[in-house]
């Protein structure tokens, strides 16, 4: 597959003397939060990364390859929550700075004639769920703070279990290995934090909540990305 490259000093792309520096900085994180979101979107969706499976290996989910990398999976698409809230607020400090500047007015120039409805949909998105995606982050989003941990431990179904594992050191190539815990039960934790977002408690909602809102949210940033790009970006990186 065939890419155009252009390169330009950043310091002219992102002028900071401009007065558009507000909007600008705005910009900027959008496009920082736009490829965190690229790295968390793969890392859920890989079914194995074997530096990163050490609670669920291939190796030992042979005869279950589904259950492969979940605790990594559920991992990316936390810090994927928290990405997405950060990027609902940079979207609307950038699209508040557009209001305030009739230079920065959307033309959509060059795109595709969905490329106006993607964007309104987007926004309507963001503006829907920001709240939402900032109280489930403090709860299960990237970080796993006080407030979640006490509402997972309180919150614990009767027939939820959990183990430990201890790996004991092996001789290998001579070397003698460390000792490696494994807390398989971490998962259960931190997925009974997630509870109380989801309809009545209920954890078969998870797959509604991926479907309603997570998934959406990624392409929704996408779409965005792609217009802000191509409006106000790609000109400015012609060599």
């Amino acid at each position: 597959m065939g890419q155009t490259v252009r390169t330009a000093l950043l310091r002219r792309v992102f002028a900071a003397d401009e007065d558009r520096s507000q909007f600008n900085a705005a910009l900027a994180r959008v496009c920082v939060l736009f490829e965190d979101l690229r790295i968390e979107i793969s890392g859920a969706a890989e079914r194995s990364l074997p530096a990163l499976d050490v609670l669920d290996s291939q190796k030992d989910n042979w005869l279950k390859p589904e259950l492969t990398g979940k605790y990594r999976q559920f991992y990316f698409i936390r810090r994927s929550l928290l990405t997405l809230r950060e990027f609902a607020e940079a979207l609307r400090l950038t699209v508040e700075q557009m209001k305030k500047d009739p230079r920065l007015n959307l033309t959509f120039r060059g795109l595709t004639d969905d490329a106006k409805p993607a964007w309104d949909s987007a926004i309507h998105f963001f503006d829907t769920n920001e709240k939402f995606l900032n109280g489930i982050r403090r709860d299960i989003g990237g970080h796993f703070g006080q407030k979640a941990a006490l509402n997972a431990v309180t919150m614990l179904l009767p027939q939820a279990y959990g183990s430990i594992a201890l790996a004991h050191a092996v001789i290998l190539q001579g070397k003698e290995t460390a000792d490696q815990l494994r807390l398989h039960f971490a998962m259960e934790i931190v997925g009974t934090a997630l509870l109380k977002h989801l309809q009545d408690g209920d954890i078969e909602q998870y797959a509604a909540l991926l479907s309603g809102c997570i998934i959406p949210g990624y392409q929704h940033a996408i779409n965005c990305v792609y217009i802000l790009v191509r409006e106000y970006l790609w000109d400015r990186f012609a060599s």
